[in-house]
């Protein structure tokens, strides 16, 4: 029969061979645009947060909750590669200096969280005369109740807190850094990330 002849044939070979390649290739060129398309609304994502923590502060330290941060991930330093075609280098400044800001303030957060945790105090003493440094660290070096008698547990309520020299510097730094901070996520730079964090499972292109 004609039939087995044809997919006997090498021509028959030959289609299916190409049918694989081709196949083969646009799911690895799908598999690249789907995680282009997912690094695209992770970034998106980490904008936006970071942008609400800054406005929410009051663009300074006073509110900005030691127990978070901008920036919990970077999709942005993971896959900067995906997107080298997409925009300018003008662009890939303008969100690098974004995290790049942000990023800090989290180390600024950090390091004020860490400042709270080792704030030195004074205790002053019934007598006026005597003083008791501790310092408070994650519970260390608690005074107890029982170590002193009536009057001296009574003065333990007054306590004073020893200014730390590089807190100042920390505040300040949150300070100047936070009103820094360029706004991105409406730009046409974040445009361009939001059609690509659109495109369809069809649009390989």
């Amino acid at each position: 029969m004609w039939w087995k002849i044809f997919f006997n044939s090498n021509f028959f070979v030959g289609l299916v061979t190409l049918f694989v390649g081709v196949f083969a290739i646009y799911l690895y060129i799908k598999q690249r645009v789907d995680k282009k398309r997912d690094a695209a609304r992770l970034i998106l994502q980490e904008i936006r947060y970071a942008e609400q923590q800054i406005r929410n502060s009051g663009y300074g330290e006073r509110r900005y909750s030691l127990a978070s941060k901008l920036l919990p991930t970077n999709s942005w330093n993971d896959n900067i590669h995906l997107f080298t075609r997409d925009l300018k280098d003008t662009e890939i400044d303008m969100i690098g200096g974004f995290y790049s800001k942000s990023t800090y303030i989290d180390f600024l957060i950090t390091e004020r969280s860490y400042q709270k945790l080792n704030q030195k105090f004074e205790t002053l003493l019934p007598d006026k005369t005597q003083t008791v440094n501790y310092t408070n660290f994650a519970g260390a070096g608690v005074i107890q109740e029982n170590s002193f008698n009536q009057p001296v547990q009574e003065e333990i309520a007054k306590i004073i807190r020893i200014p730390n020299p590089n807190e100042n510097v920390a505040i300040q730094l949150l300070n100047d850094i936070s009103s820094q901070v360029e706004f991105i996520y409406n730009t046409p730079v974040v445009e361009k990330l939001r059609n690509i964090s659109e495109k369809k499972w069809y649009q390989v292109f």
